[in-house]
């Protein structure tokens, strides 16, 4: 199970923490009320005593609008639990769920700010970041990114977007002068890179977790490629923002696409996930059939060229739970993250996450690699074995065996050593590092403990230069021998600590109470763990905070040179004012001396809408 998914029942929002499973967070629904009654029948099962994941009531109307529970209800992930519901109890149980009737928030206006101008051709570069590593190894390094260390203690805010809504956790991309991002509300926009005007804005009719990646067809038009979480697939035109084709890529009524799609050759390459095994809570729901994997998609029509499943087997029927209904599998096996190309080896590779049901599989919260053109299975190496579910609705005793739910929710990272060699390196939950030889198929050369890990927590990102690979730490919670947050430096080649650094100590600008969703959890939203991925320059990587602070460090002793506090309001470009949060998921990209950082993570994290780009002195 990934920390980037899972938020249960009309929610798409991470929570990090684990909640209390005696948890009623609200009063009891009146039944006289339409949607409470809906609510009752429904939802509260789950979310009036929320466990693992499942957020309480109190936090859908901080972060969710009514329609974005509609959406959910009847295009997205959550359309298994409102079958047989007509639009009219649909939308009374999203306006009882939020509090909000519909129309009644006041988010930016999507085409605020239009700018002057068209935008202009788009040009690849190597001084962009394009997707969601940079580059197909996934390094999150940018050698050429305008920025110099001298520069990093005098950036400052250049300029502020505000999102619609109030989660800014995806990952910005820039494709020559064009910045596109997208967030949890289904808005995709294309903005002016220099001084942040919308050049166009697009709905998309699911939510968007994932980076966006930019290519070029044949014939020189530029396409914008974007993944949905309930499983679309989009090209839309670079430099208007009109739909090219769209494909359903996954439809499985669980599904929820999280990774960003990788252009190479011609082809994009979609990881597979999904929420299944929430519905295990629901003793009434046939769990589970889905399975994760690999599409790959023809860039210029969108035709599905080959799907691949990290579970070769079908499905079939393993049981009945104690409500007697029917339980399938072999069942999960998601892939979270973005993947990784080798085009020397023809290879793709891909981080995975556990299984779905008791059934011990080999490929779950493993490293494994298909072949670039078939998406056959080449090689395989597991780091957990049995990390398996065990159904609410079987007895304990009944289940052989239940893991602590290791994923690997990090894309792999494929770098070349000093010697020529190469290496594919990986972080799991556990907080643990690992070095595969690709030449050896996938033979484990090291790995790494670095911390105590955490089942509901763990890093979106590492990045590495060309010797080291820097791994922020996603332990959440104080405890004995475990350290919150930090930032550490491994060799590539052995996996040995270079250098590491404590967090410094959390300073919050919203305080330090706890939100709705952390005080269900028994956790916190203002925290000195570092689970976003992180970016590199030459000299500094950059890693942010739970509690809001963007911060540079030296790649050669993790000295600190830059320290910004997100966490405020600000002026924004296209609204009165945008409001900074937590930092997590893909947090910040560099490219043409601009760094650019989203704002505002979801979950028990502080939420917030703002986008923020620093230059040298602002300028």
């Amino acid at each position: 199970m990934s920390f980037v998914r899972h938020l249960a029942l009309l929610s798409l929002l991470l929570a990090f923490g684990q909640a209390s499973a005696d948890t009623d967070p609200v009063p009891a629904p009146d039944p006289s009320n339409p949607g409470a009654a809906l609510y009752a029948q429904h939802c509260a099962q789950c979310h009036d005593h929320p466990v693992d994941r499942i957020p309480p009531r109190a936090f859908l109307g901080i972060v969710k609008t009514p329609e974005q529970v509609v959406t959910a209800l009847t295009s997205g992930v959550m359309q298994p639990m409102a079958a047989g519901l007509s639009p009219d109890q649909i939308k009374s149980l999203a306006v009882f769920v939020t509090g909000k009737e519909p129309g009644a928030t006041h988010d930016p206006d999507p085409d605020a700010n239009r700018c002057a101008t068209a935008a202009g051709p788009t040009k690849l570069g190597s001084r962009d970041w394009n997707g969601w590593g940079h580059g197909w190894t996934n390094a999150r390094f940018q050698a050429e990114s305008g920025l110099t260390v001298a520069d990093i203690p005098r950036l400052k805010v250049k300029w502020v977007f505000a999102y619609p809504g109030n989660v800014a956790d995806g990952q910005p991309v820039v494709v020559g002068d064009v910045l596109f991002i997208a967030n949890r509300a289904g808005h995709v926009f294309a903005l002016d890179a220099k001084i942040g005007c919308t050049y166009w804005s697009y709905a998309a009719e699911g939510g968007v977790h994932a980076g966006i990646s930019v290519g070029v067809l044949p014939g020189g038009r530029s396409v914008a490629y974007v993944v949905t979480e309930n499983g679309w697939l989009h090209a839309l035109d670079a430099r208007t923002g009109a739909m090219v084709w769209t494909t359903r890529i996954e439809d499985h009524s669980a599904t929820r696409l999280t990774g960003s799609p990788t252009l190479y050759e011609g082809r994009l390459y979609v990881p597979l996930s999904s929420l299944e095994e929430v519905s295990l809570f629901n003793p009434n729901y046939a769990c589970c059939t889905f399975r994760g994997g690999v599409a790959a998609v023809d860039a210029a029509t969108g035709k599905i060229l080959w799907k691949s499943h990290t579970i070769e087997q079908e499905p079939k029927q393993i049981g009945v739970n104690a409500a007697g209904t029917k339980l399938f599998g072999p069942a999960g096996v998601s892939i979270f993250s973005a993947l990784t190309i080798d085009p020397k080896r023809k290879a793709i590779y891909a981080g995975t996450g556990n299984s779905y049901t008791q059934d011990s599989i080999d490929v779950a919260n493993a490293v494994i690699a298909f072949d670039l053109k078939t998406g056959a299975r080449k090689w395989v190496t597991q780091a957990l074995p049995d990390d398996d579910i065990c159904p609410k609705a079987q007895k304990p005793e009944d289940c052989a065996h239940v893991g602590p739910d290791f994923d690997f929710a990090a894309p792999p990272v494929l770098r070349k050593l000093p010697n020529g060699k190469d290496m594919l390196v990986a972080i799991s939950k556990a907080d643990e590092a690992f070095g595969f030889d690709p030449d050896q198929n996938g033979k484990l050369v090291w790995r790494e403990k670095l911390g105590k890990g955490s089942r509901t927590a763990g890093v979106w990102g590492m990045a590495t230069d060309a010797t080291q690979m820097y791994v922020g730490s996603a332990d959440v919670r104080p405890q004995p021998g475990v350290t919150v947050g930090g930032l550490t430096a491994l060799d590539f080649a052995t996996g040995k600590t270079i250098w590491h650094v404590p967090a410094p100590p959390a300073v919050c600008a919203w305080g330090d109470t706890p939100s709705a969703l952390a005080l269900a959890n028994g956790a916190v939203n203002c925290s000195a763990t570092q689970p976003g991925a992180l970016a590199a320059i030459p000299g500094v990587v950059f890693s942010g905070s739970i509690d809001g602070h963007m911060r540079a460090f030296s790649t050669k002793d993790g000295a600190k040179l830059w320290d910004f506090d997100t966490g405020g309001s600000f002026k924004a470009v296209n609204a009165p004012t945008a409001t900074g949060g937590s930092l997590s998921n893909g947090v910040e990209a560099v490219a043409n001396g601009v760094l650019y950082v989203n704002s505002g993570a979801a979950g028990v994290h502080q939420p917030g809408n703002a986008l923020i780009a620093f230059t040298v002195d602002g300028k």
